[in-house]
């Protein structure tokens, strides 16, 4: 698209009248094309959708009786869903195909259909010194977020998940699935820390300070660089704009605010999905050995939130910042995780105010990222509950139905804005999506918006 702006250039300059040319300059500020310089790619958005298929999205529209900032995407195209399992997919199959490119089997992440690991996106990212965060509104073990780093045949494995995770941690991670990390934390926390008095007031180790860091796991290196954050409530009642503890801001993340997944958007819409992590009795194969001084740290008497309202936004927008401010291209994912929960559950009205929170998360980081060189995809891993709109008005709520609890292997829509968007318009495979990403990192700083 940008190569061809010299000959555009020229041509305009040769075929319009003086007195013209003057009035376009003024309205364009056009300068010689061999002065044109692409400005370098700040960084990548992934927003998912978890379960979002193209009748929820005309459900939530109609509802609100004017356009979803969905809408106002620039780019549309679609993508298929099938995985090596067959027709329909599993959330931890489709990310993988489209953050490596590799179809693979339902339950499976980070693996091919041949069982070898394959490199993600983020590890491509994280390999090029780019900054990476994580964002969903279930447990950060779940198939989605987990899709960014981890390798596993069992998608279920949580305490696994959470050890790969601890492992290899993007800069920023934020969601539930505390208890899952109990083993971790178990190594990175002083003797004395209790789950009602963390040290330096929900600080991990200084990394500055040698001391502090002895007797730290190797394999835990880079996670005891992160601020840690436990409390729900003390997240979302910070004053900061960015990240930050205790009104200091940090470039490392790690926000663990719910035992599992946080809750709805909607307190009447909560659903019992929390799994006892079993990281007292037995942490699973691959997971480190809790410390017998600290294996049974219990962080269960910080307080459960109730409803998610605002959370999805505050956290985007802190995280998109804070990464912005490292001075260097970053790359985020960005769950709405409780679409799918809601289609699984047929029940319309729930998924629907998740759809609309993501939503109006998108709207916020529109807005946020306006004039910048950063590109923005939103999409789904797949549709959840064969949903379909039977009657309604515009405006008003809308007669809905679904055919299955299961998922569907209905095409789901690819939205984006930003510098390389327009290689995502057509139809393609969920796969195709990993290579349009890769070649928007390469071509960079050659492509901007």
């Amino acid at each position: 698209m940008f190569g061809n702006l010299k000959s555009v250039y020229r041509q305009l300059c040769l075929i319009t009248s003086p007195a013209l040319f003057a009035w376009f300059s003024l309205l364009t500020a056009c300068s010689p094309a061999d002065d044109y310089q692409p400005q370098p790619l700040q960084g990548i958005i992934i927003i998912i959708g978890d379960g979002m298929g193209l009748s929820m999205i005309s459900e939530a529209s109609l509802e609100k009786g004017r356009p979803l900032y969905l809408e106002t995407m620039p780019v549309v195209g679609l993508q298929k869903t099938s995985s090596a399992t067959g027709s329909v997919t599993d959330s931890a199959a489709a990310i993988t195909a489209m953050l490596s490119g590799h179809k693979t089997y339902n339950e499976w992440i980070g693996l091919d259909s041949r069982s070898n690991r394959v490199t993600t996106f983020f590890e491509i990212a994280k390999s090029r010194n780019w900054s990476t965060a994580i964002i969903s509104t279930s447990s950060v073990t779940h198939a989605t977020p987990a899709g960014a780093f981890v390798h596993i045949r069992n998608r279920h494995n949580d305490e696994t998940i959470a050890n790969q995770i601890a492992q290899n941690p993007p800069d920023i991670l934020i969601g539930g699935g505390r208890d899952y990390f109990i083993p971790a934390l178990a190594k990175l926390l002083p003797e004395e820390a209790s789950p009602t008095h963390l040290p330096k007031e929900n600080l991990l180790s200084d990394p500055s300070d040698p001391a502090s860091n002895e007797g730290v796991d190797s394999a835990m290196d880079s996670l005891r660089y992160h601020g840690l954050q436990l409390d729900y409530s003390k997240f979302m009642e910070s004053k900061c704009s960015t990240l930050c503890i205790n009104g200091e801001p940090t470039d490392r993340f790690l926000g663990l605010l719910a035992r599992d997944h946080l809750p709805p958007v909607r307190v009447e819409h909560r659903i019992k999905y929390f799994k006892k992590s079993k990281t007292r009795d037995s942490a699973g194969p691959g997971s480190p050995a809790p410390d017998k001084t600290k294996a049974n740290l219990d962080f269960s008497v910080i307080p459960e939130p109730e409803h998610r309202k605002d959370f999805l936004q505050l956290a985007s927008l802190r995280s998109l910042r804070t990464l912005e401010s490292r001075d260097r291209p970053f790359l985020m994912l960005i769950e709405g995780s409780q679409i799918d929960w809601g289609g699984h559950a047929n029940a319309s009205d729930y998924a629907i105010s998740e759809l609309m929170d993501l939503d109006e998360t998108l709207g916020a980081l529109l807005q946020e990222t306006e004039g910048k060189n950063i590109l923005i995809i939103v999409t789904a891993d797949h549709e959840t509950g064969g949903h379909a709109i039977l009657e309604g008005s515009p405006g008003q709520k809308q007669k809905s139905d679904f055919l299955t609890h299961g998922h569907s292997a209905e095409m789901v829509p690819v939205y984006a804005r930003g510098p390389g968007a327009e290689t995502f318009t057509g139809t393609y495979e969920n796969t195709e999506i990993f290579h349009k990403l890769l070649a928007v990192m390469e071509a960079s700083p050659a492509i901007s918006h």
